[in-house]
């Protein structure tokens, strides 16, 4: 077997750089393969490391898949509580966070989710993820009040289930994105979505593009 060798002065750049660089490479193998079916030498060959240049960094295929997801959750990446964002009115920020998960939860076309679900199957990483979902909830639920409370969304749905209907409509998307083509979140995705917010969350008057 042929071993690959590392990338040439890959020592001498900063360790960040270089755990890095095996993060990106482990993604794109565990969206491409699954997380199951991806081994290390795969990792490394994407890296164009030695086996022993990721296991340096890393202890085990598993520890960098909890570091990626660990990295997917950080609630500082999506922008939130950016001025540009909480400025907006509620019922467009809603979809503001909808955009804002849609292009921060996927990579090249492949989504987050399914490397969440193969996570918790194996028992990882289930107390992040959903406290991550529990957040996402409260938000969403606190945004479609509000919307409830400024007359632009229909008052007599629960904010609560109406955000978590919301979101699990969003993974769902993401992952038969992930799945087929056919189905891009960037585009029959958005038409589901807006869809369901045209004509289960919003008022009739409001024409909200997502």
């Amino acid at each position: 077997m042929k071993l690959s060798k590392a990338k040439p002065g890959w020592k001498k750049m900063p360790e960040e750089v270089r755990k890095e660089s095996i993060l990106q490479a482990a993604m794109q193998c565990f969206f491409s393969k699954g997380f199951e079916r991806t081994s290390v030498q795969d990792i490394a060959d994407a890296a164009g490391l030695t086996k022993g240049g990721i296991y340096f960094h890393f202890e085990s295929k598993e520890e960098i898949r909890d570091t990626l997801i660990q990295n997917f959750l950080s609630w500082e990446r999506f922008g939130f509580e950016e001025p540009e964002v909480k400025a907006l009115p509620p019922h467009l920020r809603l979809v503001e966070y909808l955009e804002r998960l849609a292009n921060r939860l996927a990579v090249e076309g492949n989504c987050s989710p399914r490397l969440f679900a193969e996570a918790t199957a194996c028992g990882a990483m289930e107390k992040e993820i959903l406290s991550f979902y529990d957040s996402l909830e409260k938000l969403f639920a606190k945004t479609i009040k509000e919307s409830q409370e400024n007359g632009k969304i229909k008052a007599d749905l629960s904010p609560e289930l109406s955000a978590r209907t919301l979101l699990a409509l969003f993974d769902g998307l993401q992952i038969q994105s992930d799945i087929s083509n056919k189905r891009a979140l960037q585009t029959v995705g958005r038409e589901v979505l807006k869809v369901f917010l045209k004509s289960m969350l919003f008022l009739p008057q409001d024409n909200c593009e997502i």
